[in-house]
């Protein structure tokens, strides 16, 4: 029996998730629900969705098609209140990240979804590609021994900066670094213990502040990671996991160790992995089975504690720990 989604939020995220959800088998799209009447329009027009399952409204869209599932795709600034208007009708959710923009709303969301006992999966894409994964079995089968050092390089340019995203301070870490370092967390199994942060803008920019951030990352084991990410540039990025044995540097498809003394050589080749029918499963496994999502919220509320200490270090110019920011009271 198919699961029946509905789409909040149909921008350039909402209608890739249409798409994907039109691709996967078991998957039906029940309601697409948009403020703005032009892009429900557009998004009917695109996904073959007809107007009578196309709302303004998202609790109209949840009274009138009952659907078994809810993606929350709108802008970054505005996921927690229509995920609060799911969880409350005891709806599973798969929300975009970051889910919220503060810890305390993150946990609160967490909360609502435990009490209502319903999955939340949070849609961090990064984690589920191929070259991830490809990298992920290398770590795991000590291809480089322990890790000491990660160093990653973000460089990504304005033309299609959303509004929401540009007004937002530290754009660049909640919409575009959420992604990185909630890779370094699923990757090196670890959780942060300390961040020092640096907000700053490129001479040139016509972003502004919050255009570009330095972060430096201790984990638990004692790895250090090195991300920077800016919007004053042209698109490219660079991924490095320093360890004793070498540096693995993935390439394009290709997973590239180099050595001391050796040439690089390939040592994995990744293959194409869309993320999207991924995150579905996990979501659909867990309203099947009762079992927590990998992605889930409670998962997600680290990568939220990471983003926020790094937030906070780049206002207050010192390091802070993200695991203490769970002491604070909710």
């Amino acid at each position: 029996m198919a699961v029946r989604v509905a789409i909040a939020g149909l921008g350039l995220r909402g209608r890739q998730w249409g798409e994907a959800l039109r691709r996967i088998p078991g998957a039906e799209v029940a309601a697409c629900v948009d403020v703005s009447e032009d892009a429900l329009r557009g998004a009917a027009a695109a996904l073959g969705i007809p107007s009578r399952r196309c709302f303004v409204r998202l609790d109209e869209a949840l009274d009138e098609t009952r659907p078994d599932a809810v993606i929350v795709a709108t802008s970054i600034d505005s996921h927690v209140e229509p995920s609060r208007a799911v969880l409350a009708r005891r709806i599973p959710l798969l929300v975009e990240k970051p889910f919220a923009l503060t810890l305390r709303e993150a946990r609160g969301l967490a909360a609502m979804a435990a009490d209502a006992r319903v999955p939340v999966v949070v849609g961090q894409t990064y984690r589920y590609t191929g070259m991830t994964q490809v990298i992920k079995n290398a770590l795991a089968a000590g291809t480089v021994g322990r890790v000491g050092l990660v160093v990653y390089q973000v460089y990504r340019g304005n033309r299609y900066l959303r509004p929401a995203v540009a007004a937002l301070p530290n754009g660049v870490l909640w919409e575009t670094a959420v992604h990185h370092i909630d890779l370094l967390r699923y990757l090196l199994r670890q959780e942060v213990v300390a961040a020092a942060a640096e907000s700053f803008a490129l001479p040139w920019s016509q972003v502004g502040p919050g255009a570009a951030m330095h972060v430096a990352l201790t984990f638990a084991d004692g790895v250090r990671a090195l991300l920077v990410a800016t919007y004053d540039s042209r698109p490219a990025s660079s991924l490095q996991f320093v360890g004793e044995y070498g540096t693995l540097v993935p390439r394009r498809r290709w997973l590239m160790l180099t050595g001391r003394g050796t040439l690089p050589r390939i040592v994995a080749a990744a293959r194409h992995q869309s993320p999207e029918p991924v995150l579905f499963h996990q979501l659909r496994r867990a309203m099947e089975t009762g079992e927590e999502p990998e992605c889930s919220a409670r998962d997600n509320l680290q990568t939220v504690a990471v983003l926020e200490a790094c937030a906070r270090s780049a206002a207050e110019g010192r390091m802070i720990n993200p695991q203490d920011l769970f002491d604070e009271a909710v």
